[in-house]
């Protein structure tokens, strides 16, 4: 679950690192949404804290609110961890930006922090993707439904998904499922420069913590996940925003081979 590391993982440190992060993310236009000033201090409480809220209600809440929109589109700062064999955890970072139209199309470009960049197209049971700077690019033909398809790439091709949780369905089994051992709210939480209800979950393989926006639209703020079965405990984080219920035109654009590129064979992973 929550596979949203790259192979690229297991590299180590070089290249030009968050500096081109940066620039990338400077550079590169996102879904429009109006957005507010982060800042660094806390505005007013959001009112009287009452009752505490169930952590499973704050979860169920978001996850319907998601559900409830047939299109969605988003940007996320995403920063993972890669155990090295003598026990140093590095840090890397993308830049994704996802657009969703359902119930058959899923685009998303991911800006790594080596420069290297991976534009993804799923619509109408064909799968594209290109990689840049080798100027390559494959297709292979998947399930029509957006949830199988995204499985079939993930399981049957090694391509993670991002937030596939959020974005196929997933996430009510994988957050509130019966695998899920406990949902606990920790509180309200001034994250991202929103105010936030912050949520932990726990279930086998992963300590998860969510934070969704307090107010009428209750989308994902921050996410934090440990691999608990993994070696030296890596960790992913994510931070959204210019969270949209709307795609601007043109923010799914018609797959056209670049120039110069080659188109490669994809093949399925063969598995032991």
């Amino acid at each position: 679950m929550h596979d949203y590391i790259p192979d690229t993982r297991r590299r180590v440190a070089g290249g030009i690192g968050a500096l081109v992060l940066l620039a990338l993310m400077s550079a590169c236009a996102g879904p429009t949404e109006t957005t507010e000033d982060p800042g660094w201090s806390p505005a007013a409480l959001p009112g009287e804290a009452g009752d505490l809220p169930e952590g499973r209600d704050v979860v169920r809440r978001a996850i319907d609110f998601m559900q409830s929109h047939d299109q969605l589109a988003f940007e996320a700062i995403a920063t993972y961890e890669v155990v090295q064999e003598n026990g140093q955890k590095l840090q890397f970072d993308m830049l994704q930006r996802v657009s969703l139209d359902r119930p058959q199309r899923l685009y998303w470009v991911t800006l790594n922090d080596d420069a290297a960049t991976v534009t993804a197209w799923l619509a109408d049971g064909t799968f594209t993707m290109v990689l840049q700077p080798q100027n390559v690019w494959g297709q292979v033909k998947v399930p029509a439904a957006l949830t199988t398809a995204a499985s079939t790439i993930a399981e049957d091709y090694d391509v993670p998904v991002p937030f596939v949780d959020l974005l196929s369905g997933q996430a009510e089994e994988l957050w509130l499922g019966e695998d899920v051992q406990w949902v606990d709210y920790v509180g309200e939480a001034w994250a991202e420069g929103l105010w936030t209800d912050h949520v932990a979950l726990r279930r086998p393989g992963a300590d998860i913590e969510l934070w969704f926006r307090t107010r009428d639209e209750p989308f994902p703020v921050r996410m934090a996940i440990v691999h608990t079965e993994e070696d030296g405990l890596p960790k992913y984080s994510a931070r959204f925003r210019r969270w949209s219920t709307r795609i601007r035109d043109g923010a799914i654009p018609e797959f056209v081979p670049p120039e110069g590129s080659e188109q490669l064979e994809v093949a399925p992973v063969i598995r032991p």
